[in-house]
């Protein structure tokens, strides 16, 4: 062998020894210095910030155990896993329900797919997937109890269910983050003492005063009050967000520029909002992806009243109008400064606190409000339409004083047909889009073709 090819060979070999050096130490940094990058469009992989909350509210040891069907042990034992990395305090035991029958009767579990969960004295059996099911149990067994809202009914409201016009899928939401809710009629007299929050969906009649009345009471014994408003006359509402320096305007907001992809431009895009705030800014953060009122009005502040403080927390884009007349807007008719239709942005949704909470039964604490111009956009149609379904949970939870669950949730993945795309477009960028689709791509191919069959003919 000559003294070339022994030279040859060992600098191979030594090269192969540098190599396999800095692999090895490449593996103890990184095990040392680990850190995941979930890549997924819907972030499929990494926690929530809610969950990130709630999780940070564990002190003691949480136990979870998990009866889960044959062959889906991997789903369930991946999520355990994220949770116990981010809460060490937690601990999980996997079994197979159809193995171990009788040990998750003893647990209390009836069927694959539960979860046992103990903290201290408290126990609870729920859902263990997905990941806001299995969080809300959590929350259940370090509060000890549901927290309960009350559903306002007797004006025509959305009711927790139905079809897509309902609020199901917000009720169910709701069920998964250790809420329960009940039918509310403020005829009957003072709301329970326990209801935390009444919520009033979409009301299509207006409320008599001694409803009005209980309300207010209700609001100065340091509770929520969610009003979720279409366009329409509501004179007893009005009247009483106007004693709270709220102005509920009769007239509808449209979008002409920036519009959802396949719809008439009526419904608002919002993606302004006020910073801090923990219903459309929570955390620091805004709603990433902003919000979508189908049909919406007005809500502004106009004036800050003795005992109240009330911030608007989103108006829509500049390129907006409010149509004074909603029937106008409704038949699609163009705004026009000539019908009195204002240009510009518009505030559309509004948080204020109310007095002290000394009224009788009160709780000591400001009561808290809610007002979005719009009823649809938290329907089962349009509930995981871009940021909506943040916004909507955020402002129980707050109402609720429930500060862990004020933040952005897992996405959900839409489980019925929607009415509306999730494509937020201006009018400018779909007429690129239509120019781009109809005639650039499919001339081009007619003039590759053209040219194909032009060299073709002279070269024979």
């Amino acid at each position: 062998m000559g003294t070339r090819t022994v030279k040859g060979w060992t600098q191979l070999g030594v090269q192969v020894v540098l190599l396999l050096v800095f692999l090895g130490g490449l593996q103890v940094i990184s095990e040392g210095r680990t850190r995941r990058f979930d890549l997924t469009p819907m972030r499929s992989f990494s926690l929530s910030e809610v969950t990130h909350q709630v999780l940070a509210l564990v002190q003691e040891p949480l136990a979870v155990t998990v009866f889960h069907q044959r062959g889906r042990r991997a789903l369930y034992r991946d999520l355990l896993d994220r949770l116990q990395r981010d809460q060490p305090k937690l601990t999980y035991e996997l079994y197979d329900f159809d193995r171990f029958p009788d040990k998750a009767r003893g647990f209390g579990i009836t069927r694959a797919g539960s979860a046992a969960l103990a903290y201290g004295a408290h126990h609870a059996v729920v859902e263990a997937y997905p990941e806001a099911t299995l969080v809300g149990g959590v929350l259940r067994v370090l509060r000890g109890q549901r927290r309960r809202l009350g559903w306002v009914n007797g004006h025509g409201e959305r009711p927790p269910g139905g079809d897509a016009t309902g609020y199901g899928r917000v009720a169910q939401a709701l069920e998964a983050e250790n809420y329960e809710t009940q039918p509310v009629n403020l005829l009957a007299g003072p709301v329970a003492d326990d209801i935390e929050a009444l919520i009033v969906a979409g009301p299509q009649r207006d409320f008599l005063p001694p409803e009005v009345e209980q309300l207010a009471a209700y609001l100065q014994r340091g509770r929520g009050v969610f009003l979720l408003l279409d366009p329409g006359p509501l004179p007893g509402l009005a009247y009483l967000l106007a004693t709270l320096g709220i102005r509920l305007g009769d007239d509808f907001v449209v979008e002409k520029e920036r519009r959802i992809l396949g719809t008439d431009g009526l419904a608002a895009v919002v993606e302004r909002f006020k910073p801090g705030n923990p219903i459309t800014f929570p955390s620091g953060r805004p709603s990433q992806m902003g919000a979508v009122l189908p049909s919406a009005r007005t809500v502004d502040v106009f004036t800050q009243m003795p005992g109240v403080h009330a911030d608007r927390i989103a108006i829509t884009g500049d390129s907006g109008w409010v149509m004074a007349d909603p029937a106008r807007a409704r038949r699609g008719e163009e705004p026009s400064q000539a019908h009195n239709d204002r240009p510009g942005a518009a505030a559309v949704m509004v948080m204020a606190e109310v007095g002290d909470g000394t009224g009788e039964g009160g709780r000591g604490s400001p009561g808290r409000m809610v007002v979005i111009g719009d009823a649809d956009f938290a329907s089962d149609a349009y509930l995981d339409l871009l940021g909506n379904r943040d916004v909507a949970m955020n402002a129980v939870a707050w109402l609720a004083g429930e500060q862990a669950l004020a933040g952005q949730r897992p996405s959900q993945v839409p489980e019925i047909v929607r009415p509306l795309s999730p494509l937020v477009v201006t009018d400018t960028q779909a007429r690129g889009i239509l120019l781009a689709t109809a005639i650039v791509q499919p001339g081009a191919v007619m003039l590759l073709g053209l040219v194909v069959v032009f060299f073709r003919r002279r070269h024979g």
